[in-house]
């Protein structure tokens, strides 16, 4: 075993010089049993807990992964007037992936790069460490039943996490899952732990969905007797019940997704019922919420885009960097009806910095409030997995399937506990399933689900569906704002799939190229704002 495990190097992809491929070692001869290699699992393969924070009265970063998702899709739009709350500049270091640019590091002028392989990088050292754990558990030795299954457990969350990684990797940079799309590139699979040297190539679609599926059915194996060690911040059985659900949501095959979804009813059907809440309530996504299955990782977004809302001697400054989008704001039909409109986004009074001192009405995001307490918060931005999913998952599924009651049913145990006052949907049809996808865009806003719908509806076989979507970036100096642009996301826009990040191309250009068409810009003024009346300090 310690002579295997000796000769083990964990590396992003395959083992090489460059920068994207760069090494990290392990020593890991010194694994000698199952606890061991249980570590490098939790310390290694799942992600770190992200968080901003202040040191020396100065904001750091911590741990930021996976967070272009939410700037991508249709549920943020910039404040044009004042960047006084980007403090960490998250506008510019966005830009590429807001306004859906083919050179996504380059920023708006062009005179410097971010990094795009961050996400990537993290990704395939999280896999190889699921590798190197899935090709050693079943070496080590279990002297009773107990241990048995704690191997089992360990073997079970690593083809879990190497599931996720390549789900959401596909879902970046592969198109999305079609029967015309089986056989379009998508991302290189690597399953040894092993130094390979070779030059990669990128796997289809449809290989990497198989892969997806054929960790998900171990990870079922492996977990289905076992306990969840540290609730919600290991996998479980639940959780792959839900990752496969929504797997096959992607895929179109409608009566898996909609069986998975309810093994995960069957283990917990618990939603957080928003009419016991109060006005006064905190963070309605936390660890201990009902409905909680999984979270890794850390919540970077809600302080990234709204950190700056106090009074500041004496005058109400309340400057987000992104405010909620109107097509997400419209999309909670029922209005006040709805309190995911108190308790998921808010109507705020913004403005007060630089020398505009005029304020304006705007819907923000308070899901998890950023501008409180700035540290750890209790569950991710990205992976979260909840039951309320679950709910969505199956009544999508079965809508499809022609059981539209049933997929009322579920919408309404749903909107029971969402709702003030709640009537059972009259929709059929193509009109069932919008309102089935309104409510998901409501339900699960920014918690990384919207981008990857948007890319599976432009491909659904009975109701496709595509939009225009409209960003803004705006240019800012010590005096203010000094213009901003306007870029358009247009209907099944080929933009919906990355190109893989550059660094990787320029390694190794055969795994792909730019596909990614150039944007443009027209010139945009925003709006005057309001005349509102800011709130006074007391």
């Amino acid at each position: 075993m310690k002579k295997i495990l000796g000769i083990f190097c964990i590396t992003l992809l395959l083992g090489s010089c460059s920068s994207f491929l760069e090494e990290y070692s392990q020593d890991l001869s010194k694994v000698e049993s199952y606890t061991d290699l249980d570590e490098v699992l939790l310390g290694e393969a799942y992600l770190p807990v992200g968080r901003i924070w202040s040191a020396n009265s100065m904001l750091q970063v911590e741990n930021k992964y996976f967070q272009t998702a939410h700037y991508m899709s249709d549920e943020l739009t910039v404040f044009s007037w004042d960047d006084r709350g980007d403090i960490n500049g998250v506008q510019d270091e966005m830009f590429g992936w807001h306004t859906w640019q083919q050179d996504v590091g380059l920023n708006a002028e062009g005179s410097s790069r971010n990094a795009e392989d961050e996400d990537w990088n993290k990704a395939y050292h999280c896999i190889n460490i699921c590798n190197m754990v899935i090709d050693a558990i079943d070496e080590q030795h279990a002297a009773n039943e107990e241990q048995k299954l704690e191997k089992s457990r360990i073997k079970g969350e690593a083809h879990f996490l190497r599931a996720l990684y390549y789900f959401t990797l596909v879902n970046m940079y592969g198109k999305p899952y079609s029967p015309e799309n089986l056989s379009a590139p998508s991302i290189p699979i690597k399953l040894s732990p092993v130094v390979e040297d070779k030059e990669y190539t990128t796997n289809t679609v449809g290989e990497t969905y198989n892969q997806i599926l054929k960790d998900l059915d171990e990870a079922d194996t492996c977990l289905i007797n076992t306990t969840i060690k540290n609730r919600p911040y290991r996998a479980d059985i639940t959780a792959v019940y839900l990752l496969k659900s929504r797997t096959y949501l992607y895929m179109q095959n409608w009566k898996k997704a909609y069986e998975y979804a309810q093994k995960v009813l069957a283990k917990n059907d618990n939603l957080l019922d928003l009419n016991t809440l109060s006005s006064e309530s905190g963070d309605v996504l936390t660890k201990s919420s009902p409905e909680t299955i999984f979270s890794m990782g850390g919540h970077l977004l809600a302080s990234s885009i709204y950190q700056q809302r106090r009074f500041s001697y004496g005058k109400w400054v309340a400057c987000p960097v992104y405010t909620i989008s109107d097509d997400l704001a419209s999309a909670f039909r029922e209005g006040e009806n709805d309190l995911r409109m108190q308790y998921y986004i808010m109507k705020d009074i913004i403005g007060g910095g630089w020398d505009f001192t005029g304020y304006m009405n705007a819907w923000v995001f308070k899901k998890v409030a950023g501008w409180e307490n700035l540290g750890y918060k209790e569950v991710s931005d990205q992976f979260l997995f909840r039951t309320a999913e679950a709910y969505l998952n199956a009544a999508e599924a079965a809508a499809y399937m022609g059981e539209e009651g049933t997929a009322r049913t579920l919408l309404k145990a749903l909107r029971d506990k969402r709702l003030i006052n709640s009537t059972m949907p009259t929709e059929s049809g193509e009109s069932l399933v919008t309102l089935i996808r309104e409510e998901r865009q409501c339900e699960l806003c920014l918690e990384g689900h919207r981008w990857y719908d948007l890319r599976r509806y432009l491909v659904c076989e009975k109701y496709p569906y595509s939009k225009t979507i409209t960003h803004y970036y705006t240019s800012f100096d010590y005096n203010g704002p000094l213009y901003t642009k306007r870029y358009m996301l247009e209907t099944n826009d080929p933009a919906y799939t990355l190109a893989l990040p550059k660094e990787v191309l320029d390694f190794q250009n055969n795994l792909g190229t730019n596909h990614r068409p150039t944007r443009t810009s027209t010139d945009y003024t925003p709006e005057e704002p309001d005349d509102v009346t800011p709130p006074v300090q007391e």
